[in-house]
């Protein structure tokens, strides 16, 4: 959805591509983008993605930086992406306290985009680290997770979701 979001913003004068590791992802998306001549997708890792260095405008994340094991990995491949002033435009979620073991470990709580998530404090520290310079960081009150578990791990280690708009210096 953030791709076709982005395509309507950008319009016929730019170009939206989006990146994911899975084939099945990947053929979903390219299918709803029939019709779409601004919009293509490409198989690849966050970590890595398939784009040229200092060719992008604008790095979107919804959601995903918080399932990488690598973080800091992340916006390092972000901001190589990106032109001088680019932007990176992200919503995540985060933690006001470390993680223990047994959260980090559960799979159920990664999949509940609780177990990769990263203490916020490290998690700002890391992007700016990798060349960016924070503009905003937003506060999602109104996001709330579903499964009881997640619930109480939200409660007990302040998990949060925020939006963060960055620049690369």
């Amino acid at each position: 959805m953030d791709s076709f979001l982005a395509a309507l913003a950008v319009g016929q004068a730019g170009t939206v591509i989006g990146v994911d590791m899975t084939p099945a992802q990947l053929r979903k998306a390219r299918a709803l983008a029939a019709g779409w001549d601004n919009v293509t997708f490409r198989e690849g890792y966050i970590e890595q993605p398939p784009l040229q260095d200092g060719t992008c405008d604008c790095v979107i994340s919804n959601g995903v930086i918080n399932l990488a094991p690598d973080k800091y990995a992340v916006f390092a491949a972000s901001a190589k992406s990106l032109r001088p002033g680019g932007r990176l435009a992200i919503a995540d979620i985060v933690t006001s306290a470390q993680l223990p073991e047994g959260i980090i470990c559960d799979a159920a709580l990664w999949a509940a985009c609780i177990g990769g998530a990263m203490q916020r404090d490290r998690y700002t520290d890391a992007i700016e680290a990798a060349g960016f310079h924070i503009d905003t960081v937003l506060d999602n009150s109104d996001y709330q997770f579903r499964s009881d578990r997640a619930s109480s791990a939200t409660a007990e280690y302040g998990v949060t979701s925020i939006s963060l708009l960055a620049r690369r210096t």
